[in-house]
């Protein structure tokens, strides 16, 4: 996992960032020239709010993680616990945003239609990492454990 560890928090990372410029962009449009009134307002915000939680909290497991220190904070169950709670948001933001563009009818013609579509692709991309890196995280915890074991009566 620690060979793995910076490559995928920094993939979750960078992908938030770029989210978080998106996002504020779009919700910065979205005062300006309102489309599908408060309901789309309120998907851009939880979209803003877990792209800032992804970059603070994913920058500092990556940082952590590569210096080796802060044993708990970058423990393999830290890391399960976060990557866990971060996939299910991830999932229920882009679930939500996704259904609310189709609510509105967001065409394939308008600028600011391709800038919601590219936020919703984000949204979804950074749900597959997180949750790709769970995976990952779980699989290597496991492999670990059953190398230890000396026989068939081990708990």
């Amino acid at each position: 996992m620690f060979r793995f560890h910076p490559l995928l928090f920094g993939m979750i990372t960078a992908c938030a960032i770029v989210e978080l410029g998106l996002t504020a962009y779009e919700r910065k449009q979205q005062h300006d020239f309102p489309i599908g009134g408060h309901a789309v307002t309120s998907r851009i915000d939880y979209l803003l709010f877990l792209s800032v939680w992804t970059t603070v909290t994913g920058g500092a497991y990556l940082a952590f993680g590569h210096t080796g220190k802060f044993g708990v904070i970058a423990s393999f169950a830290s890391n399960a616990f976060w990557l866990f709670w971060t996939f299910v948001m991830w999932l229920i933001g882009a679930a939500l945003y996704q259904r609310e563009l189709i609510e509105v009818g967001c065409g394939e013609n308008s600028r600011r239609c391709h800038i919601n579509h590219t936020v919703n692709g984000f949204s979804w991309i950074e749900m597959s990492l997180t949750f790709i890196t769970f995976l990952i995280v779980l699989l290597h915890v496991g492999g670990k454990t059953e190398r230890y074991r000396t026989g068939p009566y081990d708990a």
